[in-house]
């Protein structure tokens, strides 16, 4: 998955395309239908031009699913649907990011390409293209907007305007918002970082319903928002710690095709909190 993170001064960038390897490895358990989420992803970057970078990257999942049969339309039995159990998926891609300028503006592209797996077979080919103008970009300031299109994706709304801010105070504070992700950074330490905010977070999986008014495959996308607080702690040279607590915020909780955007069902998920855990390494 693409992503931008700007942190201030003393923990250094780790995201994809910001560094030449990242690998992380994250649990996070909630007392609701989804529980238990471990994830493990990858990223490599094998090609790094003055203005132009490739990365390959590999993402693994294992959620448990346990939805009450009344969460379900009449008739829907989670279990006989085969939803409720231990789903394993993944994602195998390649990201991109280019720099350049355009119409005079500092201007940043980036894309990924993922090939979906998930219920033992091989599920969907997807993708995100997004670019930003920065409208300023100093040192201590950087703003930009631009548009981010979805490829080959179940949303109904396939593209749409991000922007970006990031403003560093001191040494010691920096707000920054990208899209539906915002977040005030305090660095006490130059190894310790403090979050208060919030980000989105999407999970899904795919199953085979066997059920005669929905496809032969489908495609579960639970996507919420999580405000809380974070704290970051770099534990050794390239090697950080992680943890995130906070409330879970359902935005939207569907059953839809693999591919189309056709919305079957609605599945209830009420508001919960949230422990992650994480660890990461990034040179």
């Amino acid at each position: 998955m693409l992503s931008i993170r700007c942190v201030a001064q003393g923990v250094p960038n780790d995201g994809y395309g910001l560094v030449k390897t990242n690998i992380k490895v994250s649990y996070d358990y909630t007392d609701a239908s989804i529980s238990d989420h471990f994830n493990a992803r990858v990223s490599y970057e094998f090609l790094k031009k003055q203005r132009f970078t490739l990365s390959a990257n590999v993402n693994y999942n294992s959620l448990q699913v346990d939805f009450p049969t009344d969460d379900l339309p009449e008739d829907c039995d989670p279990q006989q649907m085969d939803m409720n159990k231990t789903h394993l998926y993944g994602q195998m891609g390649v990201s991109s990011s280019f720099r350049s300028r355009l119409w005079g503006l500092p201007f940043m592209a980036f894309g990924t390409v993922s090939a979906d797996w998930g219920d033992k077979s091989f599920q969907r080919v997807s993708g995100i293209a997004m670019g930003l103008f920065m409208l300023r970009f100093n040192r201590n300031t950087q703003f930009g907007i631009g548009p981010l299109v979805l490829i080959n994706s179940t949303s109904k709304i396939p593209a749409f305007l991000v922007f970006m801010y990031r403003h560093r105070f001191n040494d010691r504070y920096a707000i920054n918002f990208y899209g539906g992700m915002f977040g005030l950074d305090f660095t006490p330490t130059k190894s310790d970082l403090i979050t208060i905010g919030g980000d989105i977070d999407v999970r899904s999986f795919y199953f085979r319903p066997h059920y005669v008014d929905l496809p032969e495959r489908c495609r579960y996308t639970n996507t919420n928002f999580r405000p809380g607080i974070k704290y970051k702690r770099r534990l050794a040279t390239n090697f950080y710690g992680e943890i995130q607590s906070g409330v879970i915020v359902k935005m939207s909780s569907r059953v839809t095709g693999v591919t189309g955007t056709k919305r079957y069902f609605d599945i209830p998920m009420p508001t919960r909190p949230f422990v992650q855990i994480s660890f990461n390494y990034a040179l």
